[in-house]
């Protein structure tokens, strides 16, 4: 695995790992984006070459730190939450893509785009922001527990509610055990893990999705991106946690799969993961390998 830092501008470094195969297997680069609260190491179960659900034997990864999170950095003199809100970061993840284009070719056999939560309504964002020549790599979409493009406000208190969550590691645990996880899925090492990626981020970025992420309406993005698709539809495999109280199972069905079902450029395939809450590839990591293959049609 190696580790790599872009410059996007004076005071926002964004951070990313990367695998390749050896010897090199002509399948899709794999581009995986975190949820609200983790960073690159959301995905050690499919990236780290010794776990049982590795999808590194057969595929080349890219896991980006989003600014402000992880190992990134973002705005932080006059800078506000909205700095941290979904454009801006897609615009990050676009650069980052290109920079890859034009330094290696580890994009030549195409990309699919794999984003949790936050990361899945970043996806969207970022597929309908790519100039043609990357838009036309796009091999797929893996979109888990995703927030829906449409846009959601939330009340002041709960939003308080939600700044607090990721205050201490207490409350982090506490949400983690209460919230995001039916902690039977996840190991005492996984829980460390969450505690530290959803303590080392600024508290712009960890406000930028209450305020203005969450908010953010990109029906409009996706709506365009179709029209640029030239025909062809992007095969998208959706996954709701059966028990996830965050993006309930109705929720995603209606908001997201029907969503993209009704737009026309998308083929959208759904699965109902059983005994999972939110934290899809740390709970079941093994859908996002079963999503690929749906993905590749195999």
């Amino acid at each position: 695995m190696e580790s790599h830092t872009l410059t996007i501008s004076p005071q926002t470094s964004i951070h990313f790992t990367t695998t390749k195969t050896s010897p090199p297997i002509p399948n899709p680069l794999l581009i995986f984006l975190h949820y609200w609260g983790g960073s690159s190491n959301t995905w050690h179960k499919q990236t780290s070459p010794t776990s049982p659900h590795t999808l590194t034997k057969t595929h080349n990864t890219v896991t980006i730190d989003l600014r402000g999170w992880g190992q990134s950095t973002g705005p932080t003199t006059n800078a506000s939450p909205n700095d941290y809100s979904i454009t801006p970061t897609a615009t990050d993840i676009v650069s980052v893509l290109t920079h890859l284009q034009t330094t290696t070719p580890i994009l030549d056999n195409g990309i699919i785009l794999i984003g949790h939560s936050m990361g899945a309504k970043l996806a969207l964002a970022v597929l309908s922001t790519l100039p043609p020549p990357l838009l036309s790599q796009i091999q797929g979409l893996v979109l888990l527990a995703p927030a829906p493009p449409t846009p959601l406000l939330l009340p002041e208190d709960m939003a308080t509610q939600q700044k607090q969550a990721y205050a201490s590691e207490e409350s982090i645990r506490w949400t983690v055990e209460n919230v995001l996880s039916k902690t039977q899925n996840l190991s005492e090492d996984d829980m460390d893990m969450i505690v530290k990626d959803s303590l080392s981020r600024n508290a712009l970025a960890r406000d930028g999705w209450i305020m203005y992420g969450m908010a953010e309406d990109i029906t409009s993005l996706v709506d365009g991106v179709v029209g640029r698709l030239e025909g062809r539809k992007v095969r998208t495999f959706v996954v709701a946690g059966e028990e996830d109280v965050v993006e309930d199972k109705q929720r995603v069905e209606r908001e997201v799969v029907g969503f993209l079902m009704r737009r026309g450029g998308f083929q959208v395939e759904f699965e109902v993961v059983r005994g999972v809450r939110h934290l899809v590839p740390l709970e079941e990591p093994g859908v996002v390998g079963r999503a690929v293959q749906w993905v590749l049609g195999c």
